[in-house]
């Protein structure tokens, strides 16, 4: 006959299970296949330090982003092997990670996996002390939310959510109550949307609201995890090459990527001079700007990855190709013959309140990515020589592809009667003096920085620091 108490602990499991079942995290059908779990043990048998969470659980829908939440997961392995440390990591998700290929890009980092765990296969299996999510969703939340107060305060577990949008409001109202018991903290993607949080948490500490004031809104930790994976295996490119493959990466969305003025621009700088991106000059009737196969260098081409559909300019359709809902691999594979990534943000969001994935995609492929001075102030960890390629921002990105690839200014500094500041002047020939090429030991090198910040702050969240 079991014990009171320990029908109370066995219960509160089982509504813990049934709530991640609600949030869409966890799957127990086995016949669909929906469910996939990876496991994630140190070898050593050492135990950790009282103060350390051990037993942690990550769990998400997994619809978008798999390396997001795979790459705290990754982080957090490489914190318990470095250490020496016996803990336990599980990773769920309600649809395989075989969409766009994951599963593949997994086995490569050579992540040790279980499949498909049982969730319902004992009560141990609940003793988290540690539950990373995306966002804390209603009617769930409620539920999550009594069974953490069911707990035994030896058995209380805290909250992570990742997080990469500050205007995704919905669900935030979900934070007092967690912040109320300290339960809670944030985990953003980028250093601006940590900014953003803390003020607005800030914000809400000074409210009217004695619910809200009360709940300590100013003291939930918020820390920054940068999504970017180690990849094995990628080419290295002749440094003297030509810069011909530019790519642009997220959603096919005028609101989101800047393509009308991209596309603009570099209609209007191939029909000045064609031949400088290695097309020819258009015939009368021709629409089509075409390869000038007599030009030695190599011609240039716009690669769009992401989304969704994207009307082309007629004119440009040789010169700018769409490729659409590419696997992991397909994608990477891709991604390491482009020379320079650009963000081509369209609004004011990607610098003040969202998180853009371009960033990770591109320097985790070892692809310099092309920045202003307000990109570098929001994306602060791609604020590195190594990795960056900073354009005036009165130099839009056609403009600096054309000078980078020419090696000549002209284009820009004559094409308006204006007078230039001498900064900017300055500006202008300090990127032509860089240039565009970064070789892999400096991308090597800023990734061991940025892993070694990540795992430090994954150390933070295990010592509730």
């Amino acid at each position: 006959m079991l014990s009171a108490k320990t029908r109370s602990l066995y219960f509160v499991a089982v509504a813990l299970t049934l709530l991640l079942l609600l949030l869409g995290l966890f799957s127990t059908s086995r016949e669909q296949d929906y469910f996939s779990g990876i496991s994630f043990s140190s070898a050593a048998q050492c135990q950790l330090q009282n103060d350390l969470r051990k037993n942690i659980a990550i769990a998400s829908s997994f619809g978008y982003h798999h390396d997001v939440y795979m790459a705290v997961a990754w982080t957090i392995e490489r914190v318990f092997h470095k250490r020496a440390a016996h803990g336990h990591l599980q990773v769920y998700a309600n649809t395989p990670f075989n969409r766009f290929g994951f599963q593949e890009v997994i086995e490569k980092l050579g992540l040790p996996e279980e499949l498909v765990k049982d969730l319902l296969s004992g009560i141990e299996n609940y003793q988290y002390d540690l539950i990373i999510l995306g966002t804390l969703r209603q009617p769930a939340n409620s539920e999550l939310l009594a069974a953490w107060d069911a707990l035994d305060e030896d058995r209380k577990f805290k909250l992570v959510c990742i997080v990469h949008n500050l205007a995704d409001d919905a669900w935030q109202n979900a934070i007092t109550e967690w912040s109320r018991r300290d339960a809670i903290r944030l985990l953003p993607l980028s250093e601006h949307v940590a900014v953003g949080f803390r003020h607005k948490f800030d914000v809400l500490s000074d409210s009217p609201d004695l619910n809200i004031q009360s709940a300590g809104y100013e003291y939930i930790p918020i820390d920054v995890h940068v999504p970017i994976l180690d990849l094995p295996d990628l080419p290295v490119h002749a440094s003297t090459r030509l810069l011909s493959n530019v790519v642009i990466q997220g959603t096919f969305s005028m609101d989101r990527r800047n393509y009308r003025q991209i596309f603009k621009d570099l209609n209007d700088s191939l029909s000045h001079d064609p031949a400088a991106w290695g097309y020819k000059p258009r015939e009368p009737g021709q629409v089509s700007y075409e390869v000038d196969k007599s030009l030695p260098a190599t011609p240039f081409h716009l690669y769009l990855l992401g989304s969704g559909s994207l009307e082309v300019p007629e004119e440009l359709k040789n010169v700018i190709s769409i490729h659409v809902d590419l696997s992991y691999f397909e994608f990477y594979s891709l991604m390491n013959k482009m020379d320079v990534c650009l963000p081509a943000f369209a609004d004011n969001g990607y610098y003040d309140m969202q998180a853009s994935s371009t960033f990770a995609m591109s320097l985790e492929c070892n692809v310099p990515i092309m920045v202003t001075e307000r990109t570098k102030k929001s994306y602060r960890y791609a604020d590195d020589v190594r990795v960056s390629i900073t354009r005036p921002a009165a130099m839009g990105d056609v403009a600096a592809i054309l000078a980078l690839r020419s090696g000549s200014t002209a284009n820009f500094l004559n094409a308006h009667n204006t007078r230039y500041s001498p900064m900017l002047d300055d500006a202008v020939h300090d990127m032509m003096r860089k240039g565009w090429v970064r070789d892999q030991a400096g991308f090597e090198a800023f990734k061991r920085d940025v892993l070694r910040t990540n795992e430090d702050v994954i150390e933070r969240i295990l010592h509730d620091l």
